[in-house]
C-alpha cells in the first residue's frame, strides 16, 4: 500500500514538474497577452477607453491598434459642428482591436461622405448607451438625421460584453448604490428581492479568468482555440434573469424611441452576435427574443457571419476582426443603395 501511494507521488510529481517546465518554455518562445494594454504612443500606461483629447494603442496578440478619442470625448470621427449620423453601442460599436480607419463607423461613413461621431463605449448596457447619446445631444446641442444602435447580444447565457447581463447588472449596482446611499442618510431601506443565484457551473466556467491570468499554456489554448472553448465552456442562462434583462432592455429601447420624437432623429436598430451564439447554434432564438421586446424592427447581422463565423472573430478576446468590421461596414452602406 506504502509502495502505491509512494509510485503515486512520484508520477504526480513527474507530471506537475514536466507542467512547469513546459509551462515556462511557453512563456519563453510563445507568449500571449493576459490582457489588452492601452497605452499612449510614447508608452505611457491609459486609465480610461475615452479620455477626452487622447491617442493610445491597443495592444494584444492579436492586434496593435491607433485609436484616437477626440475632445468631446468620443472615439473617431471627428465632429466640428452636428453629426450626420451617430452610432451607439458597446464595445464592438467601438472598435475593441481595431484602428481607427478600421471601424465599421469609419468604413461606412468615409464610403457614404457622411459626418460621423462614434459614441460606443466597451462595458457598457443599453441603459449607459442611451444615456450618453442624452448627454452629447444636449451637450453638444447635436441633431443627428440617423442614430443607429448596435446590440450585441445572445440569450442563451450572460457571456461577457452581453449587452443583456450589462443591463441586468447595472440595475443591480443602482439597487446598491441607492440602498448604500440611503444607510449614510440614515434612511434604510428594505432590500430588494433576491435575484436568482448564479449556478454552479456559471461559478466553475468564472474561475477561468484565474487560469488565464496564470498560466500561459491555457491562454496558448485560448489563443487557438477560442471560439470553440468560449461556445464548449459557456453556460447556460436561467430564466429568471433572462426574463428580467429583456425586461430592462425593452424599457431602455422604449426610452430611446420616445428621444428619437423629441430630438427628431430616425433610428436604426442592428443584433450583432458573439462568435458563440453561432457555434451553439442559439443564434436565431436572440434574433426572436430581442425583436418582440423592440419597438422597431431589428436589423440582423447574422447573415453576415453564419457561414464560417470564426473567421470573423478575434479567436481570443472575441471582438471582430477588421474582416467582421468590413462586412458590418459593406452591410450599411448596401442598405442605403
Amino acid at each position: 500500500m506504502n509502495e502505491r501511494i509512494a509510485r503515486l507521488a512520484l508520477l504526480t510529481g513527474g507530471i506537475l514538474f514536466s507542467l512547469c517546465v513546459i509551462e515556462a518554455a511557453s512563456r519563453f518562445l510563445y507568449p500571449v497577452s493576459v490582457n489588452v494594454k492601452n497605452i499612449t504612443l510614447d508608452g505611457q500606461p491609459v486609465a480610461d477607453w475615452i479620455t477626452p483629447g487622447i491617442q493610445y494603442r491597443q495592444i494584444f496578440s492579436e492586434y496593435d491598434a491607433v485609436t484616437t478619442i477626440t475632445e468631446k470625448g468620443h472615439r473617431v470621427p471627428k465632429v466640428e459642428s452636428n453629426p450626420d449620423v451617430v452610432f451607439l453601442g458597446d464595445s464592438f460599436t467601438f472598435g475593441w482591436g481595431l484602428s481607427d480607419g478600421e471601424t465599421f463607423e469609419s468604413l461606412y461613413c468615409e464610403a457614404r461622405k457622411y459626418v460621423c461621431a462614434n459614441l460606443g463605449v466597451p462595458g457598457t448596457g443599453t441603459e449607459e448607451q442611451v444615456d450618453r447619446l442624452q448627454e452629447f445631444l444636449n451637450r453638444w446641442g447635436w441633431r443627428p438625421r440617423e442614430v443607429k444602435l448596435f446590440i450585441m447580444a445572445m440569450t442563451a447565457s450572460f457571456s461577457a460584453g452581453n449587452d443583456l447581463a450589462d443591463n441586468f447588472w447595472y440595475e443591480q449596482v443602482l439597487k446598491e448604490r441607492s440602498q448604500n446611499k440611503a444607510h449614510a442618510l440614515g434612511n434604510w431601506t428594505a432590500p430588494q428581492p433576491e435575484q436568482p443565484s448564479v449556478g454552479v457551473l456559471e461559478r466553475l466556467v468564472n474561475t477561468r479568468e484565474f487560469f488565464l491570468k496564470h498560466s500561459n499554456l491555457v491562454r496558448i489554448g485560448k489563443y487557438f482555440w477560442g471560439p470553440w472553448l468560449r461556445s464548449g465552456l459557456d453556460p447556460g442562462l436561467d430564466q429568471a434573469r433572462l426574463k428580467r434583462a429583456l425586461e430592462l432592455t425593452h424599457m431602455q429601447l422604449v426610452r430611446f424611441d420616445e428621444m428619437s420624437k423629441q430630438y427628431g432623429f430616425t433610428y436604426r436598430i442592428y443584433l450583432v452576435h458573439p462568435v458563440q451564439d453561432f457555434l451553439q447554434g442559439s443564434y436565431p432564438d436572440t434574433f426572436s427574443q430581442l425583436s418582440k421586446i423592440s419597438p422597431a424592427p431589428i436589423r440582423d447581422t447574422a447573415p453576415l457571419f453564419k457561414g464560417n463565423p470564426e473567421r470573423f472573430y478575434y479567436r481570443y478576446d472575441g471582438h471582430i476582426n477588421k474582416e467582421g468590421s468590413r462586412r458590418i461596414a459593406d452591410f450599411l452602406v448596401s442598405e442605403e443603395r
